[in-house]
Parts: C-alpha cells; structure tokens; sequence
C-alpha cells in the first residue's frame, strides 16, 4: 500500500512540473565583488611594480593587464567564487595556496616560450628532444596525477594563449615583466597576500557577519530524518552562507523523524510533501535542493534530478543514494559535508556551440593525423576476411533520433546478430551475475576475425566514428550510443541518456568499462549529462588515451 502511495505522489509530482518556470541563477554581486577585488589587487600590483605610476607605457600596460590572466585561472576551478567553499576560513586560505601554486606553473611555461630561442639557438635537435622528453614526462606523470593532468593543460594551454595574444597586441617583442623574473615574483606574491589578506576580510567579516542574510541561498530539504537535523544543525554552527526554508516529505505519511519520535528540526518546519515542491520553488528564490531521503526509489530520484536540474537549480544527495558515483568518481561536498552534486553550467547554449566547434576542429585534425592509420587497417581488414571495410550500424541518438555509425567491420559478414542481441538482453534486463562474471562484455565471441580481435584490444574500430563526430551525428565525448533493440528495452529513465548527443568516449568508458552492470552505466552517463563541461570533456578526452593504452575492459 505504501508503495503504491509513494507512486501516486510522484505522478501527480511529475503533472506538477510542467508548470515550474525555469530558474536562472544570476552571476551574485557576491562573486562579482571577489572577481573585481581580485582583479584590482594584481593589477594594480603589477602596474606600481613595473611601470613606477608611468600611465603612457601603453604596451607595458596591457602587458601588465594581461598578466592577471594566469595569475587568476584557477580561482574558479578552486571554488574561489563559490558559496561552499570558501566560508571556512582554513579552507579559504588553503584553496587561495593550490590556485596560486598552478598559476606559477602557466607563468614558468609563459617564460620558458618567451626564453626558448635563446635556450638552444636554434638547435631543431634540440627541442625536438625536449618536446619528446616533456610529451613522455606528462605522459609517465598523468597516471600518478591524474586529478590534477586537466590543470596541468588548462596552465599549459592558458600559457599559449597569453603568449599569442600579447603577441597580437604588442609585437614580437618580449613584454616588460619577462625580463625581470625577481621582480615578477615579488609583484605576484604582493599581489597574492594582498588578496588572501582582502578576501579573509571580504568573506569573514562583510558577508558572513555584516552581511549574511543578503548574500545567504536559500535552500530546501528533501527528506525529514536525522540527516536533515545534521544538515541544518552543520549550517547553523558553522555559519555557513544558506537559509533552509524548510523541509519537504516524499510523501504525506511519512514520519517526521526516524527515531524516538524526535520531530525537533531546529525550528524549520515540514512544508509538506512532495507535490508541494515546485509550487515552492516557484514562489520562493530558492537555488539548491538537498535530498537526505535514502529510501527514495532510484527511478523517483532521476526524475527529481531531472526536473531540478533542467529548471537551472543545484540538487545535492548522499553518495549511499547512487554508490557508483563515490566509487568511480571524486565526489563534491556540500559546506564540508561529502555529497554528489548535479547542476548544469550556466550558459547551456554556449556550452554546446563551443562544444561543436571543438569537435568540428579536433575530429578533422585526428582523421587527417591518422589516415596512414585507417588505411593500413582497410588494407588488413580487405586481406584478413570477405566483406566490406566498413561496418554501418544503426544507431540510436539524441532525441532518438536515428543514424548510421561507422566502424572497421572486426566481424565475419555472416555472424550470427542474435549471439550480441541475447546478450544486451540480459544486460540490460540485469539477468547476468555481476558477482560471476567478472567482464560485463561477450569475451572470445566466434563472430570476430582475426584483425578484429586486434583493433578491438587497442579500440581501433572505433575510429571511424569521427567522421560521425564531424557530421554532427556523435561528438568525442559523450554517452555511447544504442542499438534499435537496446532501447526499446530501455525503462523511460533510461532513455535520458539520449537527451543529449552521443560521443565516442564517456564517462563511463573511463571509469567502468565492461566492469559495472547497465544501471551503473546509466547513472555514470547521467552523471556526465547533469554536470558536463568542457573541463570535464577535456579530462575524459585524456584518461582515455591512457584506458586505450592499458587496453583496460576492451575485447
């Protein structure tokens, strides 16, 4: 009876979000207070330093401006502008410490450009060694740093970028601050004590004493038991930068607590159940949901997230909710507290026009890099077997929408279809033992010849799936996409893993990869789909190189 009660409250949930607006979630005068403090200190800094109050030095000017730029890259990926994160004092200080500590590494790249025809003079053989000796270090050290190999080419890569803009506005000429590497050190780290300094008094003071409740989010819980009173207990302690409006239930007869009748919840009251929720968010500015209910039904959170998540507004939950995430991801925290977060970025509609161009530029450059590749494995895929060089498959995409995939055929043109049909049923249907089968994946199939079994290991047959990628039809990263079959056995939340374009590598080639059973796959996939970005894409493009070389889940 219970159950069927739960499912009742989640329909007439579900005819409850077609109503609810989207939210926008406005960049806060609280960010824009610390980017600008931030930005002032280094420039200003930097500018009494090197030009000694000269304001006619134009080109010394920008150069001094722009230097700001690497000095600050990493405040955002550090969480510097984030309410979570940064209320703590300690951590405050310590997150200031890693964001410099990797803006020195962009800065030792920018002057090693700068200095690089004076290295070797010239020498070809040279740098041809240092550039194969620096590809191999990265390399070797990308598995033992592996969190930190997307910093190490954001620093590289932002190094590049000021050394061709600088170049673009100032000349050939090398700017003022490269001659003297004593003196930019003393200017940065000024600069940065200055701002750690600043932002201890900005955040501590200011926001969290003299104006914290103008710059508290209101947020939201999900759930009424005893991880909720810990939740609002930890805010109310530790003087963290929310406001909990209230409490919701999953449904009307829950119990208010879990144990001893215990219905104490620090004064927040329980605003009702579910089906309250988005008239809630409607009519109040609320920005971030958190969900402690751990018996919540897997299909009934997806569908939570998914609302909440497409109306622009951060969901939080324990990581016991879906396990595979803690266990194949580095999971986030709410003000201290780990927990998964999904949100997605802020400007979608710039993040899939720059996400295009990406492919367009990356997937032409890989076919032209590689065709001596795809034609030496035509030529031994036309001797080893009869048939075509190419396998079209029809595959299922975003939206649905259908598509021809291509891959090198690693199969004999009459293979039985049935023997990989049988076995996505059971998959999907989780009829195979994951306890038993150690490889969710069909190993030593019949059906695959003699080269295929060789470009399948190193995941060759993939390859031609780039000129999908330059079509538009899949991008380089992104879920894997189906067969027909496949999703016609797919349940309605499975299917939203075709809600956004599908890619040649995911999230869950690199953190399962024939090891974790369909449901897994999909919450890795959807995962990947409610937090992308492109620094996400960019780490997952990387830890597949390394998951090809180590042939890791490939047969």
């Amino acid at each position: 009876m219970d159950s069927q009660k739960r499912k009742k409250d989640m329909l007439d949930f579900n005819c409850h979000l077609k109503d609810n607006k989207t939210y926008f979630s406005p960049f806060s005068l609280y960010q824009l207070a610390l980017f600008l403090y931030d930005i002032l200190v280094f420039v200003i800094v930097l500018y009494l330093v090197f030009l000694n109050g000269n304001i006619f030095l134009t080109k010394e000017m920008l150069s001094v401006f722009f230097l700001a730029m690497p000095a600050l890259i990493f405040f955002p990926a550090y969480g510097l502008y984030s309410y979570h994160t940064i209320f703590r004092a300690k951590d405050h200080i310590i997150r200031i410490l890693k964001a410099f500590t990797w803006s020195l590494v962009s800065l030792s790249v920018i002057y090693f450009l700068y200095n690089w025809p004076y290295l070797f003079s010239g020498n070809s053989l040279y740098e041809g060694i240092l550039i194969l000796l620096a590809a191999f270090l990265i390399a070797i050290l990308g598995r033992f740093i592996a969190d930190y190999l997307a910093h190490l080419v954001i620093a590289i890569g932002v190094a590049f970028i000021f050394v061709g803009m600088l170049g673009l506005l100032i000349g050939k000429h090398p700017p003022i601050f490269v001659g003297n590497i004593h003196r930019t050190m003393i200017a940065l780290m000024t600069a940065m004590i200055i701002v750690a300094v600043g932002r201890y008094f900005i955040v501590q003071t200011v926001f969290t004493k003299w104006l914290r409740r103008y710059f508290r989010r209101q947020t939201i819980i999900v759930g009424v038991n005893n991880f909720s009173k810990k939740i609002i207990k930890y805010i109310i302690d530790n003087h963290a930068p929310f406001w909990v409006y209230g409490l919701i239930t999953i449904d009307n007869n829950e119990k208010h607590a879990e144990t001893e009748g215990d219905q104490d919840f620090l004064g927040k009251e329980v605003k009702g159940d579910i089906n309250k929720l988005p008239k809630i968010l409607k009519e109040n500015s609320i920005n971030e949901i958190i969900i402690t209910d751990k018996s919540i039904a897997r299909k009934d959170l997806i569908t939570l997230l998914d609302f909440l998540v497409s109306t622009r507004r951060v969901a939080w939950f324990p990581p016991e909710l879906l396990p595979i995430i803690p266990m194949k991801l580095q999971i986030d925290n709410f003000s201290g507290i780990p927990m998964i977060r999904m949100c997605l970025q802020r400007n979608p509609v710039f993040f899939e026009k720059i996400k295009r161009l990406t492919d367009i530029v990356l997937s032409s450059m890989l076919i032209l890099l590689l065709s001596p590749l795809l034609a030496l494995v035509a030529i031994a895929i036309k001797l080893d077997s009869k048939g075509p060089i190419f396998y079209l498959a029809e595959a299922v995409g975003k939206d649905g929408k259908r598509f021809k995939m291509f891959k090198f055929r690693s199969m004999y043109v009459d293979g039985d279809p049935n023997i990989h049909k049988q076995f996505v049923t059971k998959f999907i249907k989780g009829e195979i033992d994951k306890e038993k089968e150690k490889v969710l994946k069909i190993t030593d199939d019949p059906r695959v010849t003699k080269v295929g079994r060789i470009i399948r290991r190193l995941s060759i047959d993939e390859l031609p799936q780039l000129f999908n990628v330059f079509k538009g039809d899949m991008s380089l990263v992104g879920p894997r996409p189906c067969l027909p079959y496949e999703y016609e056995l797919y349940k309605d939340w499975h299917r939203k893993r075709n809600s956004v374009v599908p890619g040649i590598t995911g999230l869950w080639q690199i953190a399962g990869r024939s090891e974790v059973d369909f449901e897994e796959m999909i919450l890795l996939d959807l995962y990947y789909i409610y937090n992308r970005n492109l620094l996400m894409d960019l780490a997952i493009l990387f830890e597949t190189i390394f998951v090809v070389l180590q042939m890791e889940g490939a047969y």
